[in-house]
């Protein structure tokens, strides 16, 4: 059976071709480098390695050798992370990137459980709806729409179906809306600063209609701002069903949903977080947030 300091040691002088920087990379000396390599040579009853020119190479036995060498220092490498984990506590520091639209009836009462159940974390949250240039890649984010950050692993966790909303004061002036068609006698208030010229509903048996987006007296870059908007009686728009069903409970017939079986696009919901190994504390987070999301499908 081979001894896995004598195999990193073999691998370690195919990769620099020289003994004394080796045994400086391992923190050994080159006498034990050396009688590494030795046993390991004896183990297979052959050389491994000839010298020339003041270089270590390997020969063809070493050369054949080298790529199981490799895997068997990988191998080994992740059962020591996997027994880590086990040991591993889940503290320390997150920052995590949130789109406002999901900051009020969602994450702000997820966040305060899950520092509930981890006490020992802590957790910076940064909000905004624009496409953050500062996110690094080794914090996490929540995202809607397009992607924060391509360097990320990006993990779709959840759909926002979106549906007309207008107070009713509103539409007592104006009168009900019946089809999408009369959408440009109405006054429009723009979807989270949205930069469409027109807009798709969607009808499970009538199909899609497109129709160009009335002129905005009143653009908003915040889905509170944006349902308050609507509140106020400012005109029509969009609002994710799960966020305005939200409103609606805490204050009752403040908006009405107009033409309740059409749909606008729906919102794709985004998790991004750093590839590769993960410490416990975001893994934590991830499987939280993933759990948590599944009221938007």
């Amino acid at each position: 059976m081979y001894d896995l300091n004598e195999v990193r040691a073999f691998v370690s002088v195919m990769e620099t071709g020289s003994l004394k920087d080796s045994a400086q990379n391992l923190g050994v000396s080159k006498s034990t480098l050396s009688r590494r390599i030795s046993h390991l040579e004896q183990a297979l009853n052959q050389p491994l390695l000839r010298r020339q020119a003041n270089r270590l190479f390997a020969n063809e036995a070493g050369i054949k050798f080298l790529p199981f060498a490799k895997k068997m220092l990988h191998v080994a490498d992740e059962g020591h992370k996997a027994v880590e984990e086990l040991k591993e506590e889940i503290c320390g520091s997150l920052i995590v990137y949130v789109h406002t639209t999901l900051v009020r009836g969602w994450f702000s009462g997820l966040m305060f459980n899950f520092l509930d159940e981890f006490p020992q974390v802590n957790i910076e949250v940064r909000t905004g709806n624009q496409l953050f240039q500062e996110v690094k890649s080794n914090d996490v984010c929540i995202w809607i729409g397009e992607i924060a950050n391509e360097q990320l692993r990006t993990e779709k966790i959840g759909n926002l179906s979106q549906g007309l909303y207008a107070s009713v004061g509103y539409l007592e002036r104006m009168g009900m809306l019946n089809h999408p068609n009369e959408l440009n006698q109405y006054a429009w208030v723009d979807t989270l600063k949205s930069e469409q010229n027109d807009i798709v509903l969607e009808h499970e048996t009538q199909g899609d209609v497109s129709f160009d987006l009335p002129k905005s007296r009143l653009t908003v870059d915040q889905y509170i701002l944006h349902a308050e908007a609507i509140i106020q009686g400012k005109g029509v728009g969009l609002l994710p069903h799960y966020f305005a069903d939200k409103h609606l409970k805490r204050h009752p017939e403040v908006f009405v949903a107009c033409l309740p079986e059409w749909k606008g696009k729906s919102l794709p919901v985004y998790l991004q977080y750093p590839f590769g190994h993960l410490p416990k504390k975001m893994q934590a987070l991830i499987q939280y947030l993933r759990e948590e999301a599944k009221v938007f499908y």
